[in-house]
């Protein structure tokens, strides 16, 4: 794992990422029917996954990623997915031990 990684930054921008999609969660609880379903998977969702997305793309900039990247850069799906598999992650764990 890259040492510039900012962890605090990662976890309040996973939690903002979690918030929303709990958001969405409760909508679909109070109204379980196709046109709030179908309005979820075509907005709120957008919402999550652009989260998300930020939050790998400022990861190793933390704060200083709202003065590098412009807004697409930090909503963009990241360069750097699909990420690694398990098996290769682990690989990497034995490769560094």
């Amino acid at each position: 794992m890259s040492e510039d990684l900012n962890p605090e930054w990662l976890h309040a921008t996973l939690l903002d990422a979690a918030d929303t999609l709990q958001d969405a969660l409760g909508k679909l609880d109070e109204n379980m029917d196709e046109e709030t379903a179908s309005e979820i998977l075509r907005r709120d969702l957008v919402s999550v996954y652009a989260k998300l997305n930020y939050a790998v793309n400022s990861a190793h900039l933390g704060p200083e990623a709202l003065n590098v990247l412009t807004e697409d850069e930090l909503i963009a799906w990241p360069s750097e997915m699909p990420f690694a598999t398990m098996a290769e992650l682990d690989e990497e764990v034995e490769e560094s031990n």
